[in-house]
Order: structure tokens, then sequence, then C-alpha cells
């Protein structure tokens, strides 16, 4: 059999849309609609970094500050051995793993589009998917990772995919 190649004439694809296709149309045009609205309550209902009353995720000393020139997105505090790592504010943990660099890392997503990143620890309390109360233990200090000198938190703070001085909001 051989394959032959149909085409088709603009004009000659002129179907009539039925009475259910119409409907089915308005519909996900209605919902499309439903969740533009959605999406632009949720924009206007964010939360102002400034209001938010952060929980300490460990109180230590600030062994090296935040530094944008020189790419270092958080704050390095030093803390003895085995001190837990707490949640700075109710929220899901995103991400729960290890990395050659940051060594054992959690990531914890909460409301108003903030991001707190936890890395170097000794040991990760949480899984992704879990969810975290401001205060709960999260983490345990450690030195994992190729890019740390002894047992400390790297401490990142991110609000709407930037990266923000913790100092600014967090007594450590």
């Amino acid at each position: 059999i051989k394959n032959e190649k149909i085409v088709f004439e603009e004009n000659q694809l002129n179907v009539e849309r039925s009475k259910e296709d119409e409907q089915l149309r308005k519909e996900i045009e209605a919902r499309s609609a439903s969740n533009q609205q959605q999406n632009q309550n949720q924009n206007n209902n964010a939360i102002d970094i400034d209001e938010i009353n952060f929980f300490p995720p460990l109180k230590g000393q600030i062994s090296a500050n935040f530094d944008l020139t020189k790419k270092h997105f958080g704050v390095d505090i030093v803390a003895p051995k085995n001190t837990p790592i707490k949640a700075v504010m109710d929220g899901m943990v995103i991400g729960s793993d290890w990395t050659l660099e940051n060594g054992k890392t959690i990531i914890v997503q909460h409301k108003g589009n903030i991001i707190s990143v936890y890395k170097h620890n000794s040991a990760l309390l949480k899984e992704i998917g879990d969810k975290v109360q401001s205060g709960e233990a999260i983490a345990i200090i450690g030195n994992t990772g190729i890019l740390t000198s002894g047992p400390h938190l790297h401490f990142e703070l991110w609000d709407n995919g930037s990266s923000v001085d913790a100092k600014e909001y967090i007594d450590f």
C-alpha cells in the first residue's frame, strides 16, 4: 500500500461546531478567567517581608555576612556541635538533599513567596513534602560539603526570588 499525503485546502476544513463543543469552550474560557482572577487575588494578598516575625534558626556568632559582591547570599552562623536548626516560619520542605558543595541542605517554602535555605548540616530531620512549624527543629548544625571550614549554618532568606540579608529580619 502506497502512503499518500493528503492535503486539505483551508476552505475544505470548514466544520460546524456542535452545541456541546460551544458549551465546552465557554466553560474553559470561564475557568481560565476564574484562574486569572484567583492568581491576581493571591498576588494582591502578598505578604510584606518587613511585617513578618521570623523565628531565629539558631542563636550563635555570625562568622560571615551576606555579601552580594562575593555572591555570598546568606549569613554564616557558628554554634556548638549538635545544635538543632529550626524553621524560621511555618512552611513546607521543598528540598532535603546532599550536594558536594553545600553538604546536607534543607529548603523550606513559606507563605508570601518566602524561601529559607539551611546548608552544611550534619543531619536533616525533615523530607520533601513535610510541613514544618515556626521554631520546629529541621536539621542539626554540621560541617558537610566542600564550602565549609567548620561547624556552622549557612542560612539564606529569599523574598519573591531575590536574596535578602537575613540580619535585617532576624536576630541571631
